[in-house]
């Protein structure tokens, strides 16, 4: 599918399949493509050309263009949208007597679909009271109570205060899965996408840069700007001195930073460059009082720590290189001599220039 705005591709000859009753995340910064590729799915847009199809019928081709109303979607927005002037009730059960269905039959959905998503006996409330996320789930439960072949939201949570953002991520995954409703999710927060997709769709200039579940994107990155856009990383340039395969390094690969320190690291086969750029987690490396034996340990000098609560964040200098890394151990002062290790296996290849 593309999508320009004039000459501008906005979404850029982007293909994705989604399977049923799966959770996937349209992830990426602000003009990715990410709202308008949803936007498009919805009808809300008009495709510059390409094909879409929900649940196997073509819905946007060069010679049909459903409306979205005919689509058999629900959809949650970011404002919520719902009707201040409306009780709960008249805001779920609004699209249902739109079609005409019986009274009955709506009083029966809206009563059990509030029960699901956790309002029971709310349905004579106004939104005015009702807390922010209690609004979020009456928007959910009337795109819900029609029962759409696919759920489409766009930045849903971003409303909410940390604290609640943080509780409805799980709920909202629960939920959709005890459904069992097709969902395209449109966020720019990594840690929602990942807590809530069964995929992740990673988008970059109307482009797909990279797809898979959260652990494949965190730990296998195709590029610096995913390796960077999912978490903190070190960055490092090194030097290839021994090649992939050989009896010393059990089939990683060394190189040497410019301060001289080795490292190990697996890399594909087909690893031919002799300069390459590494990435280390700030959370995968050890931080020790003393050696250790193994590969991948440096000496190190404290330059910084920030107490975070759970974590203590350190800067640490091996040279002129320096590392920022998570840690729950204290470090007494600034300026102390310590050590630094990684498991070669958690030293991530990155293909390309960050």
């Amino acid at each position: 599918m593309i999508k320009r705005f004039g000459s501008l591709p906005a979404v850029d000859e982007i293909s994705l399949d989604v399977e049923p009753h799966e959770i996937v995340a349209l992830l990426g910064p602000s003009g990715c493509g990410k709202t308008t590729t949803l936007r498009c799915i919805a009808g809300l847009e008009t495709p510059t050309s390409g094909q879409i199809s929900i649940a196997g019928q073509v819905v946007f081709s060069a010679k049909k263009n459903i409306p979205p109303e005919s689509r058999d979607i629900g959809m949650v927005f970011q404002s919520y949208a719902i009707w201040p002037h409306m009780t709960v009730f008249k805001n779920v059960s609004y699209g249902l007597e739109m079609r005409g269905r019986p009274k009955s039959e709506i009083r029966e959905k809206v009563i059990g679909i509030l029960e699901l998503v956790g309002l029971p006996g709310m349905e004579g409330r106004y939104p005015s009271q009702l807390s922010g996320g209690q609004q979020q789930r009456v928007a959910l439960a009337r795109s819900l109570v029609a029962e759409p072949k696919i759920l489409l939201f766009d930045e849903p949570l971003s409303n909410l205060d940390a604290k609640l953002r943080e509780h409805m991520r799980i709920e909202l995954k629960d939920l959709i899965k005890r459904v069992g409703i097709t969902s395209i999710y449109v966020t720019h927060d990594q840690v929602e996408a990942m807590a809530i997709a069964d995929r992740i769709v990673l988008m970059d200039r109307g482009k797909i840069v990279q797809l898979g579940n959260a652990r494949e994107l965190y730990e296998r990155p195709s590029s610096g700007f995913i390796a960077e856009f999912l978490g903190s990383i070190n960055f490092l340039k090194a030097r290839v001195v021994e090649p992939k395969g050989s009896e010393t390094t059990t089939g990683l690969v060394k190189a040497v930073f410019d301060n001289g320190c080795e490292i190990l690291f697996p890399a594909p086969s087909s690893l031919t460059a002799r300069e390459v750029t590494l990435g280390l987690r700030p959370e995968h490396v050890q931080l020790y009082k003393e050696p250790k034996e193994g590969p991948n340990l440096w000496r190190a000098v404290v330059k910084k720590q920030v107490y975070m609560g759970s974590i203590i964040q350190v800067f640490a200098e091996i040279g002129q290189t320096t590392l920022r890394i998570q840690t729950s151990l204290e470090v007494s002062r600034e300026g102390e001599g310590i050590f630094l290790g990684i498991d070669p296996q958690r030293v991530i290849y990155i293909p390309d220039t960050p």
